[in-house]
């Protein structure tokens, strides 16, 4: 039997164009998981909802949320990148359509939640998912997950697979040979540094170096899902590559893919191709209610 190669769990170096490395810098201190600005003016956004809760089985860890629609509905919860907030999904969260509960969450580490420094797992991560995976008059959650917001996604969708119905994965990083980390972000870590950065931006740094780690972990694993998924990415995306989707339709040999290359988009298709997410989104609810609806 031959043996498999061991692979390097550290990201490798990589130059990443300056220009995109400040869009997210100069977006997280906005608030903001995107560069671009959401139609929901801020008004708007304060008229939300906001609730939290505490995670089962932790002493520490609380996720505050955003929420509108039918409160007997068919669950959405939309898990953002790094970094970012639920606000980031505002847009999402106004005029939901009739007979959905729409979900947006602050995860650990970032926005209102707790802990307030980083979490590196996305073991734990998505354990603070679960308490939303609600299954209301036979019909499961679907989770919407952005950038590393999808590995959530994936990774609470293999460890609690009968809690969740579908899997709408946007711009998502899925293959850890494809995980590079630039010179700056290791130089981040260093105390005299990172005391110095803000609170979101540290976190974020930790988690994308921890990152490959958890994809690897993940790898032999993702031939267990077998619900609907769908993909979203943009084929002109600087922050993560676009051969994450061919990685995941490798992988996901049990799943009934949907899978959609955005032509002339980046890496912030939650804000620059709403329609075209809305349209995957209902795409994947047909398909959920089908599986549910079979014998």
């Amino acid at each position: 039997m031959t043996k498999r190669p061991e692979t390097d769990s550290r990201p490798r170096l990589r130059f990443l164009p300056p220009r995109h490395a400040l869009r997210v810098l100069v977006s997280s201190l906005n608030g903001r998981n995107a560069p671009v600005k959401t139609v929901a003016n801020e008004g708007q956004i304060a008229g939300i909802e906001r609730q939290s809760l505490r995670v089962p089985l932790s002493m520490t860890d609380t996720v505050s949320y955003l929420q509108t629609g039918t409160l007997d509905g068919r669950r959405i919860i939309f898990v953002h990148g790094t970094p970012g907030n639920a606000k980031g999904w505002a847009d999402y969260l106004l005029n939901v359509p009739a007979g959905r509960l729409h979900i947006a969450l602050d995860r650990l580490g970032y926005g209102f939640s707790n802990p307030k420094h980083a979490v590196v797992s996305l073991k734990r991560q998505a354990q603070a998912v679960v308490p939303f995976l609600k299954t209301i008059n036979g019909r499961k959650a679907i989770l919407v997950g952005h950038s590393s917001g999808a590995s959530v996604a994936i990774q609470t969708a293999l460890d609690f697979p009968d809690a969740v119905g579908g899997l709408l994965l946007l711009a998502g990083a899925f293959d850890p040979d494809l995980e590079e980390a630039t010179w700056f972000q290791h130089l981040g870590t260093l105390k005299p540094i990172s005391r110095l950065l803000p609170r979101v931006i540290d976190n974020a740094n930790r988690e994308l170096l921890g990152l490959k780690r958890d994809l690897l972990a993940q790898a032999d694993r993702l031939h267990q899902i077998s619900i609907p998924v769908g993909v979203v990415h943009g084929d002109m995306d600087p922050l993560v590559p676009s051969a994450n989707l061919n990685y995941l339709q490798r992988k996901l040999n049990h799943a009934s893919l949907d899978k959609v290359m955005l032509k002339h988009r980046d890496h912030f298709i939650p804000w620059n191709s709403k329609s075209a997410v809305d349209a995957a989104l209902k795409r994947l609810i047909v398909k959920v209610r089908q599986t549910e609806l079979s014998p």
